[in-house]
């Protein structure tokens, strides 16, 4: 599976609405790329086969049809380290998450990213195998339009997942540290850590088609400097994810994805620190994947968000967004 993991976030929508708590704006962008990521499965693979396990998979043992998902051979030789560049362009019509439309910015932005991992080929344990991953990722975030430009910011991310798949059914369990730096001043704006746990399952129609279902829960214990917030961890708070993809090789090199996704999150305190919160998220879209080979992929996307929260400052919105991007992916 590719490790692009793309985890945004930074800068402050409290200017927008005079409230310094801690830059929700940017938090929000961090969680819904997430879990946008969420959707963006590894493809199926020229053969009709089943969605990899990892990253050359199918180079390594030859094409896996998804009836022989469970039943993969040995790979030739293993590797040990991923190693990831990707560049994304995407516009979205309220860069602030902003409820009313006297509010509303609309941007371009570009997306950076540099990753690592230490992500040896599965290991075969029990009736199942076993694929380990610890990196690192460096982000960056910037936007086109004057107005917002003053948000960008980097990202540096620690990350290990541990993931298990048998069968249909895979299982992860990770955590990851990330760490918001504003690009003018590189003053830390924020810092998480998420541990997390997911389960999916994939569904075969036919060899080159595939829906793909999981539910994703993690816990975000936050900080944010004190002179910007009410209390350094206002933003921490339980999120549950459902999302369904389906997959399907329309090519040897094509894959279309459409896919929806909901989420729930609970946090332990609003804007004001005073009242407990719930949001809702629900977000739909399509992705388009073209991989030239193993290394170089292409992909294009569309999403429609939406969001509802019972908090009594910030404001319910919703969201359009879609862009291209390219990766340089190598094992070794």
């Amino acid at each position: 599976m590719k490790y692009f993991r793309a985890l945004i976030a930074a800068a402050s929508i409290s200017i927008f609405h005079g409230i310094a708590q801690a830059q929700p704006a940017a938090i929000q962008q961090l969680q819904n790329m997430q879990q946008q990521q969420l959707q963006l499965q590894p493809e199926l693979r020229p053969g009709t086969n089943a969605p990899e396990l990892y990253t050359g998979e199918n180079e390594d043992i030859g094409p896996q049809r998804i009836l022989r998902v469970g039943n993969q051979g040995k790979a030739s030789h293993r590797n040990y380290l991923d190693v990831n560049f990707d560049t994304q362009i995407f516009y979205t019509d309220n860069a602030t998450f902003a409820g009313g439309a006297e509010n509303r910015i609309s941007s371009w932005a570009f997306v950076n990213t540099a990753q690592a991992a230490f992500a040896p080929d599965p290991y075969d344990i029990g009736p199942g195998k076993f694929a380990p991953a610890i990196g690192f990722a460096s982000q960056w975030y910037n936007y086109t339009d004057s107005r917002v430009e003053r948000l960008d910011f980097d990202a540096q991310t620690a990350f290990i997942n541990l993931r298990y798949l048998l069968g249909y059914w895979q299982f992860s369990l990770g955590a990851n540290y990330t760490r918001l730096a504003s690009q003018n001043t590189y003053t830390e704006t924020y810092n998480e850590w998420l541990p997390n746990l997911s389960v999916q399952r994939v569904l075969p129609i036919k060899d080159n088609m595939a829906f793909v279902i999981g539910d994703a829960i993690d816990y975000h214990f936050t900080h944010v400097p004190t002179f910007t917030a009410t209390r350094n961890d206002i933003n921490d708070h339980f999120d549950n994810t459902i999302y369904l993809t389906f997959n399907w090789q329309a090519t040897s090199h094509l894959v279309v994805q459409p896919f929806y996704r909901f989420q729930y999150s609970y946090y332990q305190f609003d804007t004001l620190a005073a009242f407990k919160r719930n949001d809702y998220l629900s977000s739909t879209g399509i992705a388009l994947l073209y991989n030239f080979n193993q290394h170089v992929s292409l992909r294009t996307y569309f999403n429609y968000s939406t969001k509802t929260t019972d908090d009594s400052v910030l404001s319910s919105y919703d969201e359009l967004n879609g862009g291209i991007g390219g990766m340089l992916d190598i094992r070794f």
